[in-house]
């Protein structure tokens, strides 16, 4: 017998409503009050990128460079020279086996580290690639003792051999990469890094936050590369520059493009010199001659400048300036460096 259209559809609505009761539903049939929607998960607060040099310690910090890649191989007329130094099939081989294109990256730094642990080197970049293959590539390297940590979702930690060495990868959020050579994994320079980014070490001086180090990246401004050492020096290096090493407190150098098309070079050592600038002013132009026309500087083409070289003192610091020709650099360093470089865009 076939039942009459409306007591077939009060049977399903009965049905319905008794599963719905059995599978935990929250109905008004079954009593219930209906879920609350969920809560939103509220975002998580941004990392502190946006300053490279502030991921960096400046405790156990031995020398830095910082350079902006991208904006100096926009610059036409120094193409041929980088061509010297990188050529593009090193950079591609590169990109493919790290997934950081360098042709690409808007900033980036190095920067040598000591510690009980031992030496330490620590290579950051501001990329254009994705985290997960640069991850994936890196992971691909390790030979042994791999660690893979999360401090949030868009903070990844993997550490790991190559090799003998150890190696410790750090991705913060999209567009920050870290890789350390050496030093202590876990505790190192990369680890150190994220913590400055995830904002738990708001007390640790960074690479360039304070001291003379500081003073000497407001000389000299925002220029393409940068290079950094603190003092004090001892030993060999405090003989060096004709002996101004040993009462510094910090050398620098910049480079910059210059309206000639040569490379506008400046170095600056940091100190007192209240009452000596003028004579140790001297002494650093008279050093760099030597350096310029002994074996190396003729390989660097230093011994024939664009314009020869000029130098200047301040209470705080004594600083020479000089133009080089970019090709003669190049060529220099390639042949000086090659196979260091070589072994570094693997």
């Amino acid at each position: 017998m076939t039942d009459a259209p409306g007591r077939g559809l009060r049977r399903r609505s009965v049905i319905g409503g008794v599963l719905g009761c059995v599978f935990g539903l929250a109905l008004p049939a079954c009593g219930g009050a209906p879920r609350p929607p969920a809560r939103p998960v509220p975002p998580l607060p941004p990392l502190a990128t946006a300053d490279l040099t502030r991921l960096l310690p400046q405790a156990g910090l031995r020398w830095l460079v910082l350079a902006r890649p991208r904006e100096i191989a926009a610059v036409p007329w120094l193409i041929p020279s980088i061509a010297i130094v990188a050529p593009e099939e090193n950079l591609a081989r590169h990109a493919g086996a790290t997934g950081v294109d360098l042709r690409q990256v808007r900033e980036a730094a190095i920067a040598s580290y000591v510690s009980d642990e031992g030496e330490a080197r620590l290579y950051v970049a501001r990329h254009s690639g994705d985290p997960r293959t640069i991850e994936r590539l890196f992971r691909r390297r390790l030979t042994g003792k791999e660690r893979r940590a999360l401090d949030r979702p868009d903070v990844v930690r993997v550490t790991g051999d190559i090799g003998r060495a150890p190696h410790a990868l750090v991705l913060l959020g999209p567009d920050v990469v870290g890789v350390q050579d050496g030093g202590s994994p876990l505790r190192g320079p990369a680890r150190v890094a994220s913590l400055y980014a995830l904002g738990r070490l708001k007390r640790s001086p960074t690479a360039l936050s304070e001291g003379p180090l500081a003073a000497l990246a407001a000389r000299f401004g925002p220029a393409p590369v940068r290079a950094f050492a603190p003092g004090p020096f001892d030993g060999e290096l405090a003989r060096g520059a004709r002996g101004l090493l040993a009462a510094a407190t910090a050398v620098g150098a910049a480079a910059r493009p210059s309206a000639r098309e040569g490379i506008a070079l400046a170095i600056a050592v940091a100190g007192d010199f209240s009452t000596s600038g003028e004579a140790a002013s001297e002494e650093l132009l008279l050093a760099w001659n030597e350096l310029a026309h002994g074996s190396f500087g003729h390989l660097l083409g230093l011994d024939a400048p664009v314009e020869p070289p000029l130098a200047t003192h301040a209470p705080d610091a004594v600083a020479i300036a000089v133009e080089l020709n970019p090709r003669a650099l190049a060529r220099g360093l390639a042949a000086a460096t090659g196979e260091r470089i070589e072994e570094m865009l693997r």
